[in-house]
C-alpha cells in the first residue's frame, strides 16, 4: 500500500495534468470553432455579393454586346456613307466646271450703266451682280499664273484697273483664301 499511495498520487497528478491541457485545448477549439463560423459567415456574404455582382454583370454584358453591335452596325453605315460621298464628289468633279478654284480678270464694276442682266454670257465673258454693283470679269483659269497674264494684257491694252479675282467651288472669295 505504501507503494500505492505514490502511484496513485502520480495518477491523478496526470488526470489533473491532462485535465487542464484539455481545458486549454477545449478554449482553443471553441475559439477555433467561433472563428470558423466567423469565416463561413464571411464566405457566404462574398459569395452572396458574388452572385448579384455576377447577375449585374451578366445583364450588363447582354446590353454591353447589343451596344457593340449597334455601335458596329453604325460604324459600317458611316462608312458606306463615306464612300458613296467620295463618290458623288468625284462625279462633281468629273461634270462640273463649278468645282473647284478658279480665277478671273475683272475688268470693271459699275452703279449705273450696266449692261443688260438678260445678255447670254460665257465662260470668257462674266457679269455678276453684287451690292448693286454690275460686275464685269473675263476669262476662266484654274492656274493664277494664267489669269495673271491675261491681266497683263488688259492692263497693257488700257484697262488699267484690272484685277484678279477667284472662286472656290462657284462662290466668289478673297483671293487671299485660295492662295494660301
Amino acid at each position: 500500500m505504501k507503494n500505492l499511495f505514490p502511484l496513485l498520487a502520480l495518477t491523478l497528478l496526470t488526470v489533473l495534468a491532462s485535465c487542464g491541457s484539455s481545458k486549454e485545448l477545449t478554449a482553443e477549439a471553441q475559439a477555433a470553432q467561433s472563428s470558423l463560423e466567423a469565416c463561413r459567415a464571411e464566405l457566404n456574404t462574398t459569395q452572396q455579393e458574388l452572385a448579384q455582382a455576377k447577375s449585374m454583370l451578366g445583364g450588363n454584358g447582354n446590353q454591353l454586346n447589343q451596344l457593340q453591335a449597334e455601335n458596329r452596325a453604325l460604324r459600317d453605315q458611316l462608312n458606306s456613307s463615306q464612300a458613296q460621298l467620295a463618290t458623288v464628289t468625284q462625279q462633281m468633279q468629273a461634270t462640273s466646271d463649278n468645282y473647284g478654284v478658279w480665277y478671273r480678270v475683272q475688268i470693271g464694276a459699275y452703279e449705273q450703266s450696266q449692261i443688260d442682266k438678260n445678255l447670254e454670257t460665257t465662260d470668257q465673258l462674266s457679269l455678276e451682280t453684287r451690292n448693286d454693283l454690275q460686275k464685269i470679269a473675263l476669262g476662266r483659269f484654274r492656274n493664277y499664273d494664267d489669269a495673271k497674264k491675261l491681266q497683263t494684257q488688259l492692263q497693257g491694252k488700257g484697262l488699267k484697273d484690272a484685277w484678279i479675282v477667284s472662286y472656290k467651288d462657284g462662290v466668289r472669295v478673297p483671293i487671299e483664301e485660295v492662295r494660301k
